[in-house]
């Protein structure tokens, strides 16, 4: 906690790896979303509908892949897609339509229907938190699609879903990212090492004319592990030192010195969203008392979103202090 120059939220303090792939990538881009709220006024489509994705394939794999649960996947698909967007917009976004979502399911039930006969389903819809370090304490906030169980021990599969193919570029991305490697410290805090299979990332390409599924799988060994809380806790102190350097920092200053651009992101998430302010503003803090117009103020807090299992592993990290 500090005295900052902008008014400080809860949400500051509630860390995921989300967050912090976004503070890594760019530090402005952090300051803008995550400290001062600001988010776009309208929803987009590739969130929605995979959003929409990840229920319609929960259903599935804790019901089956047969032709009825394909068609009740849908529909939750459905349900959760028409909140945002309304039948007259579907072809603004082609591929990504529920139409070829429909399509999506089934030919996807065609391919994995044997999953189930090689693992049980144990959670769905997991939030929690783990520790990453002691002193200071830190704990990171997760959420998991799914625990699986094998005959020869525990994993998870996380679903991704994207408009075009599924490129050597879309593979790179996930091994060394802290969403998997977040992932898998949660399953060995939950179960022995030697038990550990790991992650499976369940990609699905949404093409005009066909349809792409691949996945990756990803294990991370106990050297790797340790390479990816160093990671981590480098990136936390460096957001901790950040938030420390903006207590020293007001709107009447030549620039803002906290939380500086980092240009080489600029290109990233289909063009930064501040790109323009980061041109125009040299100290944001003198324009900061509201949302530029085409956005609003909301806070990202996975604690929020709906979950349908908790797992507290912190608290089991503070008991053995």
């Amino acid at each position: 906690m500090g005295d900052y120059p902008i008014p400080e939220h809860p949400e500051w303090y509630v860390r995921d790896p989300s967050k912090m792939t976004d503070f890594a990538a760019c530090y402005r881009r952090f300051f803008f979303k995550h400290l001062l709220g600001w988010v776009a006024d309208v929803p987009r489509n590739d969130l929605t509908w995979g959003e929409a994705w990840h229920i319609g394939q929960e259903h599935i794999l804790l019901n089956g892949y047969d032709d009825l649960n394909v068609v009740r996947a849908f529909d939750k698909f459905l349900a959760c897609y028409r909140k945002k967007f309304s039948e007259d917009t579907d072809e603004l976004f082609t591929p990504k339509t529920p139409l070829r979502a429909l399509m999506a399911f089934q030919e996807y039930a065609t391919k994995y229907q044997h999953d189930l006969d090689e693992f049980e389903v144990l959670f769905t819809e997991i939030s929690g938190t783990v520790p990453v370090c002691k002193e200071p304490e830190r704990i990171l906030h997760f959420r998991m699609d799914n625990i699986l169980k094998y005959p020869t021990g525990y994993g998870s599969m996380e679903h991704k879903s994207k408009g075009g193919s599924i490129t050597d570029s879309w593979f790179r991305q996930w091994p060394l990212s802290f969403q998997v490697g977040t992932y898998h410290h949660a399953l060995y805090c939950l179960y022995p090492e030697n038990e550990i299979k790991g992650m499976i990332m369940n990609g699905a390409g949404i093409l005009k004319t066909k349809f792409d599924f691949q996945r990756l799988p990803i294990r991370k060994g106990r050297d790797q592990m340790r390479v990816w809380l160093f990671n981590m806790n480098y990136w936390l102190h460096e957001l901790e030192r950040e938030l420390a350097a903006l207590t020293h920092c007001d709107e009447n200053a030549p620039i803002l010195v906290a939380f500086p651009q980092r240009p080489v992101a600029c290109d990233r998430y289909w063009g930064c969203e501040f790109h323009d302010y980061c041109m125009a503003w040299v100290n944001p803090l003198q324009h900061c008392e509201e949302p530029p117009l085409g956005f609003v103020q909301s806070f990202w807090d996975p604690r929020k979103k709906p979950f349908s299992h908790k797992m507290d592993l912190a608290g089991e990290y503070k008991e053995e202090e």
